[in-house]
């Protein structure tokens, strides 16, 4: 299978959501997972793109999912960002090796992200959001790890800056990787008991509401194939 892969690391899907895959590349072979062999493509050549909305297939195709990491770890990963060596990636393509000191090994780049799901002591309620940027869905609270901190920690911070409220009981629920943006994220569960916010927020948020089982099919939310989504249903299934 021929997997084309974008310059912004995303691929074709066709009208279900699934990848395009096709009988030959079009352009030089930059990795293969398994039975995937990805090669690049220009953005513009791509009809419909996968998006966080097409998220189902990832799971359900992990080598492509490792496949598209790949590529994006291939193309921001030229150079060791130490010695400023030129890098090649012998089999398994995973680990880029410096052609003056082949003994240097530079590993892929992950990027730790916390993702959580906050209940509201006491009721059914959960709160979500929705982003100023992407504003047409609710989704749970999340960002980036910064340096210094543990995960536990990351979450109980973007809750504060994001939504204004304080969280505890903070616990690990899964993670999901996900490759366009090279992040892993890292679930969590927590409990507030803050109704209203008790300090100012960083105004990344355009809309913030508790929610309960019973509004939840009212709402647009995260897509299915998200931990988001998953986390989310988890919850209003009572699971």
């Amino acid at each position: 299978m021929f997997l084309p892969v974008t310059e912004s690391n995303r691929v074709p899907v066709d009208d279900t959501g699934a990848p395009v895959l096709v009988a030959e590349p079009s352009g030089p072979i930059l990795v293969e997972v398994g039975a995937v062999q990805a090669f690049s493509i220009p953005d513009q050549s791509a009809t419909k793109l996968g998006t966080l909305r097409d998220a189902a297939f990832f799971a359900e195709n992990p080598d492509i999912l490792k496949a598209i990491h790949l590529v994006r770890n291939r193309r921001e990963t030229r150079f060791d960002a130490r010695t400023g060596d030129e890098l090649y990636f012998p089999e398994p393509g995973v680990v880029g090796r410096s052609l003056q000191d082949p003994r240097r090994m530079v590993f892929p780049r992950i990027n730790p992200a916390v993702i959580g799901i906050i209940y509201l002591a006491g009721t059914d309620k959960i709160l979500l959001a929705r982003n100023r940027v992407r504003n047409s869905f609710f989704s749970l609270i999340a960002g980036y790890v910064e340096p210094g901190e543990s995960l536990e920690e990351a979450f109980a911070r973007e809750a504060l800056e994001e939504t204004g409220r304080r969280v505890h009981e903070v616990r690990y629920w899964g993670s999901q990787p996900w490759p366009p943006s090279g992040s892993l994220m890292m679930g969590f569960s927590a409990v507030t008991d803050d109704v209203q916010a008790v300090c100012d927020t960083d105004g990344e948020l355009e809309e913030i509401r508790w929610v309960s089982r019973a509004e939840l099919p009212d709402l647009n939310i995260a897509r299915k194939g998200s931990i988001a989504h998953t986390m989310i249903m988890e919850w209003y299934h009572g699971e």
